[in-house]
């Protein structure tokens, strides 16, 4: 039975550019960096020769997990939104301009472009798809006021 959410975990090419976008650009806060070697890397991730280094962020009542394969790190490859498996973090901002802007002088670039939502239950929002310097996919929503998103 599962009794909570613990983390989100995306693995990056370079640990120091994700920890510096997302406390410097995005305001997490870092609680450690490690290095993980041994054995159980390797058995628990299913990669031979598995050594890592780990972030542990900590924002907005999230824990975000940034891993770096130190040894054993695959090929990078363009991963799309449509891709089946593919994933990416959408966070509410008061002011969806200043924080694009933000983010592209700490490497960001758009994904997409910056839009406003003109049907359904988010009518007015504005919205768009970014990567960070790692090819993580950022949604970046802007909402036009309260939204309810309980179902119930």
């Amino acid at each position: 039975m599962i009794t909570r959410f613990e983390h989100m975990s995306f693995t990056v090419a370079s640990l120091d550019r994700a920890v510096q976008f997302w406390t410097e650009g995005l305001g997490f806060k870092v609680a450690s960096v490690s290095e993980r070697t041994g054995d159980w890397q390797a058995r628990v991730t299913g990669v031979p020769g598995a050594q890592l280094k780990v972030a542990h962020l900590f924002g907005y009542g999230h824990h975000m997990e940034f891993i770096e394969y130190l040894q054993a790190a695959g090929n990078s490859v363009a991963l799309q939104p449509n891709m089946a498996g593919v994933a990416h973090v959408c966070l509410e901002v008061e002011d969806i301009e200043k924080t694009i802007k933000t983010l592209a002088t700490l490497g960001a670039a758009p994904q997409g472009e910056l839009i406003e939502v003109d049907s359904g239950p988010f009518k007015g929002c504005r919205a768009i798809y970014m990567r960070d310097p790692n090819g993580v996919i950022i949604e970046l929503e802007e909402m036009p006021g309260e939204v309810n998103y309980d179902p119930s």
